[in-house]
């Protein structure tokens, strides 16, 4: 039960994602060292509000039940943490390119399209030049926007350390929100030395219903016969970006033929979707790096 029951609908998982590129001039090493110190303090202070909030609504319960019997005080929390969740980030991945050479074929073609895609949004592609980061926070529910920007902008400030520096050492950057539409396998877990590539395309013509069962097929077919560790599905929200609808993530051992043989059981169970994903799709292969 949500807030939202009434209206039948699901309160999302979401991605705020942002995807950036150091400037020429910034040492690798030294980027990453910002990035990651950035990530490890919005994980403290956004901890540290959520027990804030959790400990001041506690308070407010109590006050509000204090004559009431303890059964009735029980369901009154139980009802605030299904309708009003506490806010809180669940997570947080921190990916880099990595620069991987693809024999002639499907892998191939797709990374070649993803390097087209990124430098149409702006970034460097050329061989050598700095990898593209792709930092996502984990939440559910929209009325976590506020509470990270609370945490982000007023707790941590954007003229201390390491936000301050983290700016001025950015080149490109672009941001962008997305719902999770499903998942097969834990999309957040990691193994060292794994693959997360990350496959951007449009929807074309078919109705979003018809899309997203026929996308579901052909994903958990593809986990299932090329043994992914994990795939998820995930689509822009409406208007929060300027980037392509849809995005398709795995994790896969660093194995370009086991990721093939993925893409090609999309390519023979897709349907409609198949062509979207497994030929006009844009790849980007990232590496966790937090």
């Amino acid at each position: 039960m949500s807030l939202f029951s009434p209206l039948a609908l699901t309160v999302p998982r979401i991605a705020y994602c942002v995807i950036h590129q150091r400037q020429p001039d910034v040492p690798q090493d030294n980027y990453i060292k910002i990035l990651t110190e950035l990530t490890r303090q919005a994980g403290t202070r956004s901890k540290e509000a959520t027990e804030r909030i959790r400990s001041w609504r506690e308070e407010q319960a109590t006050e509000a039940v204090r004559a009431a019997p303890a059964d009735v005080g029980k369901k009154v929390r139980s009802f605030l943490e299904q309708v009003s969740p506490v806010p809180a980030v669940e997570a947080g991945l921190e990916l880099a390119t990595t620069d991987i050479t693809f024999a002639d074929g499907r892998l191939q073609q797709l990374a070649g399209a993803g390097r087209e895609y990124l430098a149409s949004l702006g970034f460097r592609t050329a061989s050598g030049e700095a990898p593209v980061h792709y930092s996502s926070l984990i939440f559910t529910g929209s009325w976590n926007y506020d509470f990270i920007e609370h945490v982000v902008r007023d707790e941590m400030g954007i003229y201390e350390y390491p936000h301050l520096n983290h700016i001025e050492q950015l080149g490109r950057v672009i941001f962008f929100t997305q719902n999770q539409v499903f998942a097969v396998g834990d999309p957040l877990e990691s193994q060292p030395g794994e693959w997360q590539p990350a496959i951007f395309f449009a929807k074309g013509k078919p109705p979003y219903d018809e899309f997203r069962a026929g996308l579901r097929r052909a994903i958990e077919a593809a986990t299932k016969a090329a043994g992914l560790r994990a795939a998820s599905v995930w689509q822009r929200k409406l208007g929060m970006g300027n980037i392509f609808e849809w995005e398709l993530r795995f994790r896969c051992a660093a194995d370009p033929d086991q990721f093939a043989r993925a893409l090609d059981t999309i390519a023979e169970t897709g349907g409609p979707v198949a062509e979207r994903v497994a030929t006009r799709g844009r790849l980007l292969l990232y590496q966790r790096i937090d």
